[in-house]
């Protein structure tokens, strides 16, 4: 559990520095597969979405509060086994990455640029968010589909 939290930790702040280092303040972006994906420099001041843009503090706060909960309640969120146990890194991996953003710039790096024809956009996002979303899924599946004790 905690070295995949390491490992996402890790590959998330890399992503991001290489992501500063080869667009800086330019506003460019490299196109991967035309009208669907792009790479490009984004900062994101808020929460997902953009939400609560400009509450540094507050961001800062829940997010350092959500990992440590992760933390405290590491066993019991990793009771199910190994699956479990990867999926809690990764949630750790991925808050820790966007907090370590939030606290050294005040903002998140954001580079994964999903669109539809240019006209459809999702919002930039990283490994972090990624690590997030797939150990949350993961996590609210795992137990939908675990067998009811009786």
């Amino acid at each position: 559990m905690f070295t995949t939290a390491i490992i996402t930790t890790l590959l998330d702040q890399l992503t991001k520095r290489l992501a500063v280092w080869r667009f800086g303040e330019s506003g460019d972006h490299i196109t991967v597969i035309p009208r669907f994906f792009n790479l490009c420099l984004v900062y994101n001041e808020g929460a997902a979405w953009g939400m609560l843009s400009g509450q540094r503090l507050i961001l800062i706060t829940v997010s350092a509060l959500m990992l440590a909960f992760i933390i405290w309640n590491r066993k019991e969120l990793a009771k199910g086994g190994r699956f479990q146990s990867i999926m809690t890194g990764l949630l750790m991996g991925g808050v820790a990455g966007n907090l370590i953003d939030r606290v050294h710039t005040g903002k998140v790096i954001d580079f994964f640029d999903f669109h539809w024809e240019g006209v459809y956009y999702y919002p930039v996002f990283n490994i972090a968010d990624m690590a997030i979303c797939i150990g949350i899924f993961s996590m609210i599946l795992s137990q939908l589909l675990r067998k009811k004790e009786v």
